[in-house]
Parts: C-alpha cells; structure tokens; sequence
C-alpha cells in the first residue's frame, strides 16, 4: 500500500491563477497564430512579472457535432468540427501576486497580441487561487524545483457546505485519498487542491485585457455563489494523452464514495483531460 505520511508539494507556489476555454478550429492557420503568440509572447510576458515563478500550457481537442447542419446531413452521419480546449497555469509566490501593482499594469496596458487574441476563446474561466493541499509520489520529495505531468485531470466542484466539512475533507485528500489514488493509478505524479478566491479573481478579470471576453461565471462553470466556494482539484500524470495504456481513463469509485462522504456532489463536479503543451519557468 503507498504511503501518504511524506509528501512535498511540486508547485512552485501557494497560489496557482488557472485559465480555461475553448476556441472553434474554423481555421487552423489562425490558431497556429493563436499558439505562437501565447507561447512565445504571452508567457514570457508574464514570467517577468514580480511573484511569477512558473506557467504551463494543456491542450485537448474534442470532436462536437454542429447541430445546425445535422439534420441535412444526417444520411452521412452529421457533420464534425474540432474543438480545441486550452488551459494555463501560472504558479505565483502569493495571491497577492496575482493582483500586484505590476500585474494590473500589464493587464490594464495589453500588447496587440493580446488584444487580438484574448478574446478568442469562447467560454471562458479564469480563477485566481490558494493551494489549499497538494501531494506528490514520496519518492520525487528530493526534487527542489518541482516537476510536471504530461497529462492533467481538472476537476471543479462546489465546496462542502460547512467549515468543518471543508477541514475534514481536505484531511482526507491528505491521507486516505491520497492513498486511494496512488493504489488505482501508478502513474499519478501529484495532486492539488485549489480554492477559488472571487476578490483576486474579479481584480484581474474586470482588466482591459479582457474586453470583449465572454467569461463564464455560474456556479456550474466554476464560479463562486452567495452560498459557497468553488474548489478544483487537478491531478497529475507521467502518461502522455490520449495513450491507449493510460490509468488516467480509470474510475476511481472509492475516490468518488469519499468525497460524496464529505459533502461533494460528485454529479456537478465538471471535469476535463488536458495534455501538456509547454512548461516554462522564471
């Protein structure tokens, strides 16, 4: 059985500012511009900024049906388009990073990069967030400067209910979760738990780089309510996506009756598979 009891954290950071969505493949030349610029100018951009230690970009393509066209073409099956879901990470020093004089600056003064292309994706989350637990393989606890997985498992839920609730299970995460998830997938590398902070959030997103951005912010989608706190949980695995032989395509019941057990309802939980594109650093 693997152990829990020693475990370090391979973020490079308490807070994780995580950005998700969708862009319609229509064209594939204008989202090859669409990678350029976010890779080659947009993350260096932001890994100069003060408290930017370390961003990551995930890609999953998933084939939707255009129910407009369907039905006159239901004879050859209905006709298909690429969807192309990207998400980033950045890992920062503190949330107070992600709302820093500096990041406001860049954010209220986009480059014409990030004013053609930022409002591109469609459905659009960012969530600004605190690491509230984060586990990794014992025997990587000797690595000092973190590591990645090349595939990512995304979870968003709604919070248990109660503070008390909220204690327990993340207690849990750190100890018979965590060991759940070892035993059922070999190739787990970490995992970590997020919470969702509206204020640091609201602060970056209400910036002139997002004007003209559709930002989905229902509760389903994985934005904070009245009633309580969105939280994520992103798992990490050394397989790439896609691989017939990956674990991450199990299910994990036993994960799940846990955290049904304290107060999750696992039917809302939102769920996505990225693989990884780039990872760069300060």
């Amino acid at each position: 059985m693997p152990s829990s009891s020693t475990s370090q954290s391979l973020l490079r950071g308490p807070a994780v500012l995580i950005i998700w969505g969708q862009v319609q493949t229509n064209s594939p030349r204008s989202e090859r511009h669409l990678n350029d610029w976010w890779t080659n100018e947009h993350l260096p951009e932001r890994l100069a900024l003060p408290g930017f230690h370390r961003t990551r970009r995930y890609y999953h393509s998933s084939a939707v049906e255009d129910e407009s066209r369907l039905e006159a073409s239901r004879e050859e099956g209905g006709v298909r388009k690429e969807s192309s879901h990207y998400l980033v990470t950045y890992e920062a020093s503190s949330l107070d990073a992600l709302t820093s004089a500096e990041y406001m600056h860049a954010l209220n003064n986009p480059t014409p990069g990030t004013q053609k292309y930022m409002h591109v994706m469609r459905d659009t989350q960012r969530s600004a967030c605190r690491v509230l637990v984060s586990m990794s393989q014992q025997e990587f606890a000797g690595c000092k400067r973190g590591g990645v997985g090349g595939t990512l498992r995304h979870a968003v839920f709604q919070a248990p209910s109660t503070p008390e609730m909220r204690t327990k299970l993340k207690d849990w995460l750190r100890r018979d979760g965590w060991t759940i998830l070892q035993t059922t997938y070999p190739s787990l590398l970490a995992m970590h738990l997020l919470e969702h902070d509206e204020e640091a959030s609201r602060s970056g997103s209400s910036t002139k780089s997002y004007d003209g951005v559709n930002f989905q912010n229902s509760v389903k989608a994985g934005g904070a309510d009245n009633d309580g706190t969105r939280w994520m949980l992103l798992f990490e695995f050394t397989e790439p996506l896609g691989a017939p032989f990956a674990y991450y395509h199990d299910e994990c019941p036993d994960f799940d009756q846990g955290l049904v057990n304290h107060d999750v309802d696992v039917a809302e939980v939102q769920k996505q598979v990225y693989g990884l594109l780039v990872v760069m650093e300060e």
